[in-house]
C-alpha cells in the first residue's frame, strides 16, 4: 500500500505532482490520485514538488520533512567542502558516537540509484576491537596467501606484500590505517545499474563525513583483498552470496588537520556538437 494521501484543504489543484510523476500514474481528479500502484517506483516526487504540502505518502508526511528554502547550502560553500575533502590515512583511537555514525549513514541513504532500486547493502564494522581482530585476521591470512602465490597483477601483488612487511617490521597499518570503523557495499548482480549505484552512495557517505568533520578513506587494497586473495571474507562479513563487491571505505575521526582546498586546475573539457 502506498498510503497516498490528499489534503484537500491545502491543495490548490495545481497538477505539479502528476507532471513531475516519471511512470505518469498521478491524475487530477478534481484532487491528485494514483492510477496503478504497481508502477510506482517510490521516489517520493509527489510529496517533496508539492508547493503547499497538500500530499502524503507511505505514511511519510511533508511536516516531517526537512524544508529546502532557506537550508540549502550555497555554491561556494559546497565548492569548499567538495575541493577541501581528503583522504585521511591516520586516524584517531576513538570510536564515533553510534548516533553520528546513524546519522552519517541515513543521510547517504538518500543517494539515487537506478529506477530508485535501492538495492546497495551496507556492511559496516563499527566496533574498534572487532575493526582490530577482523585486521589481524587479513594480515596474518595475507601474509600466508602471498607464501603461496596470488593471482594478482604485479603491482597489486606487490602492494600486498609491502602491506604485510609494514606492518610485520614497523607495525605501520597500511590496509587499514588504525582507523576505527569500515563500510563495505554490495549490490545483487541482478541490479540494473549496481556499479554506479554503489559508487554514488559513497561519494555521498564521503562528502556527508567531510560536512560533519569525519575522515574518509577509498580502501581499494581491502576490496582486492577480499575479491582475488581470501573470497571467503565475503561470506564471514555477511554479504550475500550474489552480490557483487564495490568498494570498501574506512573512516573515523582524523588524526591530520588540513587548512586549505588543494587545487586540480580546470576540468578538461572536449566541447562537441551534433
Amino acid at each position: 500500500m502506498l498510503n497516498f494521501m490528499v489534503n484537500e484543504e491545502l491543495c490548490i489543484k495545481c497538477g505539479l505532482c502528476a507532471q513531475d510523476c516519471f511512470p505518469g500514474i498521478i491524475e487530477l481528479d478534481e484532487y491528485p490520485k494514483i492510477t496503478d500502484e504497481q508502477r510506482c517506483f517510490k521516489c517520493q516526487h509527489c510529496l517533496t514538488v508539492c508547493p503547499t504540502g497538500a500530499i502524503s505518502i507511505f505514511g511519510i508526511k511533508p511536516e516531517s520533512c526537512t524544508p529546502l528554502k532557506g537550508n540549502l547550502a550555497d555554491e561556494d560553500a559546497l565548492a569548499a567542502l567538495i575541493k577541501g575533502r581528503r583522504s585521511v590515512r591516520a586516524y584517531k583511537p576513538e570510536p564515533l558516537e553510534p548516533e553520528r555514525i546513524q546519522k552519517l549513514l541515513n543521510v547517504a541513504w538518500h543517494a539515487p540509484t537506478g529506477i530508485n532500486s535501492r538495492c546497495v547493502h551496507i556492511t559496516l564494522m563499527d566496533d574498534p576491537d572487532s575493526v582490530k581482530r577482523f585486521r589481524d585476521a587479513v594480515y596474518t591470512r595475507l601474509e600466508g596467501a602471498l607464501e603461496k602465490g596470488v593471482s594478482e597483477i604485479p603491482y597489486v601483488a606487490n602492494l600486498f606484500k609491502m602491506a604485510c612487511q609494514q606492518m610485520k617490521e614497523n607495525n605501520v597499518d597500511v590496509i587499514f590505517r588504525d582507523a576505527p570503523h569500515f563500510i563495505v557495499v554490495s549490490a545483487p548482480q541482478s541490479a540494473p545499474s549496481r556499479a554506479a549505484d554503489m559508487a554514488i552512495f559513497l561519494s555521498y557517505f564521503e562528502l556527508m563525513a567531510q560536512s560533519m568533520k569525519i575522515g574518509t578513506l577509498w580502501n581499494g587494497i581491502l576490496k582486492r583483498v577480499i575479491e582475488s586473495v581470501l573470497p571467503d571474507l565475503k561470506e564471514g562479513l555477511g554479504i550475500p552470496e550474489d552480490h557483487e563487491l564495490g568498494y570498501a571505505m574506512l573512516f573515523g575521526n582524523p588524526a591530520v588537520k588540513y587548512q586549505r582546498t588543494a587545487d586540480r586546475g580546470e576540468a578538461r573539457v572536449k566541447k562537441v556538437e551534433w
